[in-house]
């Protein structure tokens, strides 16, 4: 068995077939037939690798003189050991194929309920700028500064002496009767400073306890930047003091800051440049003004950017390096900010919708035209009320509290969950994933159950 054994593993030597390996009985077989040469054994000769014994027969010379490596006899060895490498190999998928599995969250897939809604133009919001009713519709106003410039060819200098001018709210709680002002009628500041109506002016009569307004441009009596004043509270008409009553109730008020107002030189530019400049620098600072409206709106707050007002003020042009003068433009942003939640509770309310016990949230609002109504352009933002109306289509849509969904299944067995979701009307569908996927029961610890959202699916 030991000879067809080596057959079968160990290679030929030099090209001769495997039948002439020599073995041990083949050793003395051949040394029987060499003792006629020499009387000689195998068993006195020593072999080395450097030299062969003469009067050996090539038959043993060659069987002897070239021993078989080591490492050829430990091939079924090797064949073992890339066994085992592919057991382990296979035994490490498996381990982690079971890990994913094991490892993974139990997962619940919830579908909000919602449905679409269409704006209208014949729906009113109104919207206060106090919180004296906790069911009404507020607002807040985040007020913002920009400014930019363009470099205007000039031509020397010019002396310019400018009135600074500005728009007023004129108010009349004196009597159900419009009130006529005539033209350069004044208007005083607290400080004294005077401003003129350079026309007519005709405000309507209250009606009842709220009064009649208008809007009117005024400009200062004189020149100078003292003019430029802020928003002013209050401005009363110096004519009116020999009539008590009428002094009181008939007023002005601004809400943005008076622009011009200059007395020195400046570069000299030609009105028609100095116009298409001024008009290019408004137009960039008005996408800047409404891109930074838009930021304001997430989760908590709602932002019509329609609903800005942008008040604009050119500052004094500067000298360029070259020649040209630089004109610089600057805009007041006056962004009414509305609660999210606020808003939508009074959408829902609106379509007829239950808001008891639900939160709700709108989405589509980027895709809504907002129009202020006939007073928001004339309303001191941030004291007074303002009222719009939207057209578009947006999405009303169900908020669903996770934690409390997570919490409702912890440890509960996979056949209650039907009956746990409909205790959640804010939940149209819902799909659960329970890991590992042997195991018939939620997670005893809410943490340990993720909730997602799948894309909404409109309902009625």
């Amino acid at each position: 068995m030991a000879k067809d054994y080596f057959q079968d593993i160990l290679q030929p030597d030099d090209g001769k077939p495997a039948s002439s390996f020599v073995t041990g009985k083949n050793l003395r077989d051949a040394g029987q037939e060499s003792q006629g040469a020499g009387e000689r054994s195998i068993r006195n000769i020593t072999v080395t690798r450097a030299s062969r014994p003469r009067g050996m027969s090539s038959d043993v010379r060659d069987s002897v003189s070239e021993p078989q490596p080591p490492y050829e006899r430990s091939s079924l060895g090797g064949q073992r050991r890339v066994w085992i490498w592919v057991v382990a190999a296979i035994s490490v998928v498996v381990l982690g194929v079971l890990a994913i599995f094991a490892f993974r969250s139990t997962a619940i897939t919830v579908t909000q309920r919602s449905r679409p809604i269409i704006f209208d133009q014949s729906v009113h919001f109104v919207a206060n700028a106090t919180a004296d009713d906790p069911t009404a519709l507020t607002y807040t106003v985040v007020t913002n500064e920009l400014e930019d410039t363009a470099v205007v060819p000039s031509n020397g200098t010019e002396r310019v002496e400018e009135k600074a001018s500005g728009t007023i709210q004129v108010f009349n709680s004196y009597s159900a009767a419009p009130v006529r002002l005539i033209k350069n009628t004044r208007f005083s500041t607290p400080d004294g400073l005077i401003f003129r109506v350079p026309a007519t002016v005709v405000i309507p009569g209250k009606k009842g306890t709220t009064p009649g307004s208008v809007e009117v441009t005024v400009s200062a009596d004189q020149a100078g930047e003292k003019y430029k004043v802020g928003p002013i509270d209050k401005f009363t008409l110096p004519g009116l003091k020999t009539s008590p009553e009428m002094y009181k109730g008939v007023y002005g008020r601004s809400t943005a800051a008076f622009t011009g107002g200059f007395i020195g030189d400046r570069p000299a530019m030609e009105a028609g440049a100095l116009d298409a400049a001024k008009a290019e620098v408004r137009g960039r600072l008005e996408t800047k003004a409404r891109d930074g409206a838009r930021a304001l709106g997430n989760d908590t707050s709602t932002v019509f950017p329609d609903l800005i007002r942008i008040t604009y003020e050119s500052l004094p042009p500067t000298a360029e390096a070259g020649g040209g003068s630089r004109i610089h433009e600057k805009a007041r942003v006056e962004i009414p900010v509305l609660p999210a939640q606020a808003f939508a509770k009074t959408v829902v309310e609106g379509v007829g919708e239950n808001t008891e016990g639900t939160s709700f949230t709108i989405q589509g609002l980027d895709n809504l035209t907002a129009r202020g109504g006939a007073t928001i352009s004339n309303v001191a933002l941030g004291k007074d009320a303002i009222d719009f109306t939207l057209s578009g289509n947006a999405v009303l849509v169900w908020n669903v509290d996770s934690a409390a969904l997570a919490a409702a299944l912890a440890g509960r067995d996979e056949s209650a969950f039907q009956g746990i979701i409909t205790g959640f009307p804010s939940i149209q569908e819902a799909r659960a994933r329970i890991e590992p996927f042997w195991k018939s029961t939620f997670p005893a610890s809410a943490s340990d159950i993720k909730v997602e959202f799948a894309p909404l699916q409109s309902s009625q």
